[in-house]
Parts: structure tokens; sequence; C-alpha cells
């Protein structure tokens, strides 16, 4: 069973880092959909090697903000949790 939808985990920055990775991923798939499609032939030698290797760093950047936004989810839950056991055992609300 999952919490009720007002029981969702925040945590500090939740805006920011999902943002972020919204951002990321979408200039990713933009990246290469520009990349298949419009640029396919003006992109030659270094330019596509750069063109690519801009594509898979923001992918890397899109993992890595994934990855932090898993943490905090996770520190967010164990803090969720840790209150509701003070809570249940306390007798306070």
């Amino acid at each position: 069973m999952g919490a009720p939808p007002q029981d969702k985990l925040h945590y500090r920055g939740k805006l920011v880092v999902r943002t972020l990775g919204t951002i990321f991923i979408t200039v990713c798939v933009a990246m290469i959909v520009l990349g298949e499609t419009l640029l396919k032939d003006d992109l030659h030698g270094p330019q596509f090697v750069l063109y690519w290797t801009w594509c898979f760093l923001i992918t890397i950047l899109a993992g890595i903000t994934a990855v932090v936004d898993l943490i905090f989810v996770r520190r967010a839950g164990k803090e969720s949790r840790r209150e509701l056991l003070r809570r249940e055992f306390t007798g306070r609300g």
C-alpha cells in the first residue's frame, strides 16, 4: 500500500533537482532528434564527434541528477519513517 497523495515526500531543493533533470532530458532528446534528422548531413568529422560528445555529457548529467533525486527521496523517506515512529511510540501528534 502506498502513501496517500497528501503525504508525498518533500525535500529541500526538490523543484530545482526535478527541473534540472527535466531540462537535461529534454535537451538530450532534442539533440538526438536534431542530430538524426536536420543536422545529419551537416555533421562531419570533428563537428560530429563534438556534437555527440555534448549529447552524451548531457545524458550523463541527467543520470547524475536522477541519482541525486533518488538519494534525497530516500533520505526524506527515512526521516518521514522516523517521525512516524516517534509520533506512534510517544503518543504525541
